[in-house]
Parts: structure tokens; C-alpha cells; sequence
């Protein structure tokens, strides 16, 4: 079977079950979505013969049960730290003078998009996309470590940019804010 054929007969039923574990079901539309992609690139790692359908059901069940997990983390995560945060304690934790930041935060989105196109794709992946490393690494085809790699190299580029002004971990946080 090909992906098509695959996506086409469980489509509804996964999305169906992702709903009714208590994601909204544009969520689990998309948590369905990411777990076909999951399992028709690691196919090879199924244990059984992926191409039958009761053995690439329950294995895809699997996938979706654990990104569905992963879903709720990341939204408890988020809502216990960003969602109740307020703007102004953030600004605060970015920069040291507050009437400064709108500034600082510009200045650093132009930097942001004079870096080289590999730095620049971690960066607005991982923090204003809020994804995962790991999730950037899937999606990039690289190592986890390849990907902190470029983000460390990034941070250490937009200080240079910001005239060694502001320290790599406050840009870390001036991200945050963006």
C-alpha cells in the first residue's frame, strides 16, 4: 500500500480516536496528519509486515497514542509557562532596561534575518515556532545535536550583530519575546 491508500482508510477512524482521547479535533486532525508522516517514513521499522492493515493500524495507534502525549505536555508546558506569564514580566527577563526592549527586540529581529539560512531556520523554528529540538531535527533530516549546534552558533552570531551588547543567554530570552 502507498501512503494515499494508507491515509485514505484510517484517516477518519485515527482522527476519530485522537478526538476522543480529549484533543479539539483540529488538533487531532493534525496529531493524525504528523503520525502517518511518522510512520510511513520509519515504515521500515515496523515489526511485522507494514503493508498488511491490521499490522500497520495497530502500529500507527502506537505512533498517534505517543504523539497525542507528547500534544499534552507540550500544552501543559505552555500553559504553565507562557500562557500565564505576563508580557511585561518577559520584557523584564529579557533585557535589564525596560523602555530600551522595543528597540533591542527590533534590532534583533532584523539580526534574526541576516543570518545564514541554516542558522536562521532552527531559530525561527525552535523558538518562534516553539519546536521541539528534536521535532526540528525530524523535520530538517539532521541530528538533534547538529541542530543545537546551529542554534548556539545563531545566538552567538546575533550577539556579534548586536555589538556583544547583550549576552547569548539574553538573546536566548529576547526570543522568548519575539
Amino acid at each position: 500500500m502507498d501512503l494515499k491508500q494508507l491515509i485514505e482508510l484510517y484517516r477518519g477512524p485515527l482522527v476519530g480516536l485522537i478526538a476522543s482521547w480529549g484533543a479539539p479535533w483540529g488538533d487531532a486532525t493534525e496529531i493524525a496528519q504528523d503520525s502517518f508522516a511518522e510512520a510511513y517514513m520509519n515504515r521500515e521499522s515496523c515489526r511485522g509486515d507494514w503493508e498488511q492493515p491490521e499490522v500497520f493500524g495497530a502500529w500507527l495507534r502506537g505512533i498517534a497514542r505517543n504523539r497525542h502525549r507528547n500534544w499534552v505536555r507540550s500544552r501543559k508546558r505552555r500553559r504553565n509557562h507562557v500562557v500565564t506569564v505576563e508580557p511585561a514580566v518577559l520584557e523584564g527577563i529579557a533585557a535589564p532596561s525596560g523602555p530600551e526592549l522595543p528597540l533591542q527586540l527590533e534590532r534583533l529581529r532584523t539580526a534574526i534575518f541576516r543570518l545564514p539560512t541554516k542558522q536562521r531556520q532552527v531559530v525561527l523554528m525552535h523558538y518562534l515556532e516553539e519546536t521541539s529540538i528534536k521535532e526540528v531535527a525530524t523535520l530538517l533530516s539532521i541530528k538533534p545535536k547538529t541542530v543545537e549546534g546551529r542554534l548556539y552558533q545563531a545566538r552567538r552570531a546575533l550577539r556579534r550583530m548586536l555589538d556583544n551588547k547583550i549576552s547569548t543567554t539574553q538573546i536566548g530570552r529576547m526570543l522568548l519575546c519575539l
